[in-house]
C-alpha cells in the first residue's frame, strides 16, 4: 500500500513536469513585461530646470553641517578658523555648540563599533590630495569621446560601481571654498582654500549600492555599516578611476566622502543617474534611495549621457512616506519651496543631523522606507517601471506599498553583530 505522506514516482514526475512548465512560462512573462513596461525617459534638461525660478549660486562647503561639526572635532575655540567663521556667522554658534558636545556616530555598536570605524579610517587615508588628485601623464591618449565614455563607464562598473553616468560639470555645483580639511591635517588642502575646477568640463557620477539587509535595520547601528561600505567602496573606486584618466594624460580629480569639491546629488542628476527626491537625496530607478555617491571630474573629452525623467517629481508629490516616517520631521510633507533659485522639497539639515547624533547613526529611515528602495526582484522592478509613468496610479502605488509593508519597523540586527548593550 502506498504511503500517502510520501510522493509516488508518478506524483514526483507530475511535480517535476509542473515546475518544468511553470519555470519557462514565468521567465517568458518577466521578459514580456520587461519589453512592454516603461523605462527611464531621457530628456534634454534635468527635471530640476523645470523648477528653476532664479539664479543658482555656488555653495560654500564651510557652511554645511559636517564642516561645522569639524570645528568641535578638530579645532579649538581660539583657532583662527573657528573665530573667523563664528564672527561671520554668530547665529549658528548655539546649534553648532550643542551638536559639537554630543557623542559621535557609532557608539550604539558597542564592541562592534570598530566595524564602522575601520571603514571610515580607510576613507580618511585615501582622502588626501596625493590620492584624489595628481599630475597627468605627459602624453595624451587620443580616444574618440564615445569610445572613451564607454571605457570609463565599463571600468567604473568593473571596479564596483552599480550605476555610472557622465555629464557636464556645471560650475554651480562646485563648492567655493574648502570646508572639510580634517583639522588642516597634512595632505589635505587647508580650511578656506578657494576651489577652482573651471578647467574640468565633465563629471563621472557613480552610485554604490547599500546593503539592503543592513539598511533595513535603520536607525540602528548596522545601517551605519551599510553607509560606510558604500562610501568606502566609492572612495576607492573614484581614486582608481581618476588615476586611470590621469595616466591617459588628462586632468582628473576624485570626489568622495573625505574630499568632495562638488555637490554630488545635482551632479549625479546631470549625469542621468536619477532625480532629486522629497527626502532631499537622489532617487534612481534601479536602487531607489539605497545608494552612496562618488564623483570624478576631468577635462578628458567624453560623450555625455542625457538626464532622465523617471517620474520622481510627480510620484513624490503624491507620496509622503519618507516624511511620515522621519522621526524628527526634517522632511517636508508640504509642497516645494524656493531654495537657491530652485523650487524643491527642502530637507531641514540641522534637524536631520541632530537626530543622527541622538541615534548614534546616520538614521537612514527615509531611505529604508522609500517605496523605490525595495529588493531588486522582478516584482519590484515591474512596480518601479509603472511608477515612472506620471498619473494618479502613482498615489495608488504608494498606498499599496504602505498597505503591503505596513508601518516602518527597524529590522533585527544580523547575527554577526552583537545585540545593543551586549
Amino acid at each position: 500500500m502506498t504511503n500517502p505522506a510520501r510522493p509516488t514516482a508518478q506524483s514526483r514526475d507530475k511535480g517535476a513536469t509542473g515546475k518544468h512548465v511553470a519555470g519557462p512560462l514565468l521567465s517568458k512573462l518577466k521578459k514580456a513585461m520587461g519589453r512592454t513596461l516603461p523605462t527611464s525617459s531621457h530628456v534634454d534638461m534635468p527635471t530640476y530646470e523645470e523648477d528653476r525660478v532664479g539664479e543658482i549660486h555656488r555653495w560654500d562647503e564651510r557652511d554645511i553641517v559636517f564642516a561645522r561639526k569639524d570645528f568641535f572635532r578638530y579645532f579649538e575655540p581660539d583657532a583662527p578658523e573657528y573665530k573667523a567663521y563664528y564672527t561671520a556667522h554668530p547665529e549658528r554658534l548655539q546649534y553648532d555648540s550643542k551638536i559639537g558636545r554630543m557623542p559621535g556616530l557609532g557608539r550604539t555598536g558597542g564592541a562592534d563599533a570598530p566595524m564602522f570605524e575601520a571603514q571610515f579610517a580607510a576613507i580618511e587615508k585615501i582622502g588626501t590630495e596625493c590620492f584624489v588628485d595628481g599630475q597627468p601623464a605627459q602624453d595624451q591618449a587620443r580616444i574618440p569621446a564615445e569610445r572613451a565614455a564607454e571605457k570609463v563607464k565599463a571600468y567604473a562598473r568593473f571596479l564596483g560601481a552599480a550605476l555610472v553616468g557622465i555629464g557636464p560639470l556645471r560650475q554651480e555645483w562646485v563648492y567655493t571654498h574648502v570646508g572639510r580639511s580634517v583639522g588642516n591635517r597634512p595632505g589635505y588642502e587647508p580650511w578656506g582654500t578657494p576651489i577652482d575646477l573651471s578647467h574640468h568640463t565633465s563629471a563621472i557620477a557613480m552610485a554604490f549600492r547599500m546593503d539592503y539587509r543592513l539598511s533595513r535595520t535603520a536607525p540602528d547601528f548596522p545601517t551605519l555599516l551599510a553607509t560606510a561600505k558604500g562610501y568606502a567602496t566609492g572612495a576607492w573606486v573614484s581614486v582608481q578611476l581618476a588615476e586611470y584618466i590621469r595616466q591617459l594624460g588628462y586632468s582628473a580629480r576624485a570626489h568622495h566622502l573625505n574630499n568632495y569639491r562638488v555637490i554630488a546629488v545635482p551632479v549625479a542628476v546631470d549625469c542621468g543617474l536619477g532625480e532629486l527626491s522629497r527626502a532631499g537625496y537622489l532617487i534612481t530607478r534601479e536602487l531607489g534611495l539605497g545608494i552612496r555617491l562618488a564623483i570624478v571630474t576631468t577635462d578628458m573629452p567624453l560623450a555625455h549621457d542625457e538626464p532622465v525623467d523617471i517620474g520622481v517629481q510627480s510620484y513624490c508629490e503624491q507620496c509622503t512616506i519618507c516624511a511620515d516616517t522621519c522621526p524628527i520631521g526634517a522632511i517636508p510633507r508640504e509642497g516645494k519651496t524656493e531654495f537657491n533659485g530652485i523650487m524643491k522639497w527642502k530637507l531641514d539639515e540641522e534637524k536631520c543631523y541632530r537626530y543622527w547624533h541622538a541615534a548614534g547613526t546616520d538614521c537612514g529611515i527615509c531611505m529604508a522606507s522609500c517605496p523605490w528602495t525595495r529588493p531588486a526582484n522582478w516584482l519590484h522592478r515591474m512596480v518601479s517601471a509603472l511608477a515612472t509613468t506620471k498619473g494618479p496610479h502613482q498615489r495608488w502605488l504608494a498606498e499599496a506599498d504602505s498597505f503591503f509593508y505596513g508601518e516602518y519597523k527597524s529590522a533585527a540586527r544580523p547575527s554577526f553583530i552583537d545585540p545593543y548593550g551586549h
